[in-house]
């Protein structure tokens, strides 16, 4: 039986997913409910980064939906180890028409770090790039969609953080 798995930040890009399982034929997608942070997560190798989400009614993001087998499942789920894996509504990125039931990861546990302001540089151009390689029109609303954790949208802090050329 294969299940619908919704990514949204490394798994966006096609390198990282590789790396965790084969790469997939996927669908744009939006996911209402949730604003997506960048979060800072203390592990036993030190800290990291990570995109988490937040329960927030007024909210949407984009990411990704494609088709895992259980095998495939599993993976995700070791790589995800953190996060709980929970059943949402998916909606087609340009139509906003309901694709039905996916899976997505959450992590409740690890509360968002507001003191955090600024994303590792890696970690987020790896996501970042995955979305712009989508399209512009997803990349924009992966940039509007997303937030520091202190609350300010991606968009907004690329033009203060941006060097001037």
């Amino acid at each position: 039986m294969n299940n619908k798995f919704i990514g949204y930040g490394s798994l966006i890009n096609h390198q990282s997913l590789k790396e965790t399982i084969k790469d997939k034929k996927f669908t744009p997608v939006i996911v209402k409910g949730y604003k997506r942070i960048f979060n800072l997560e203390i592990r036993e190798k030190g800290k990291t980064d990570i995109l988490n989400l937040e329960k927030n009614k007024s909210s949407k993001f984009n990411g990704i939906m494609f088709e895992v087998s259980e095998e495939e499942l599993i993976k995700l789920k070791r790589r995800e180890e953190e996060y709980n894996i929970e059943e949402i509504e998916a909606y087609e990125f340009n139509s906003n028409k309901k694709l039905g039931k996916a899976l997505i990861a959450v992590d409740y546990f690890i509360g968002i770090d507001h003191d955090h302001k600024k994303p590792n540089e890696h970690y987020f151009k790896l996501c970042r790039e995955g979305a712009y390689k989508i399209g512009k029109k997803f990349g924009k609303m992966w940039d509007e969609t997303t937030y520091t954790s202190d609350n300010l949208k991606i968009s907004d802090w690329v033009k203060i953080t941006q060097k001037p050329s």
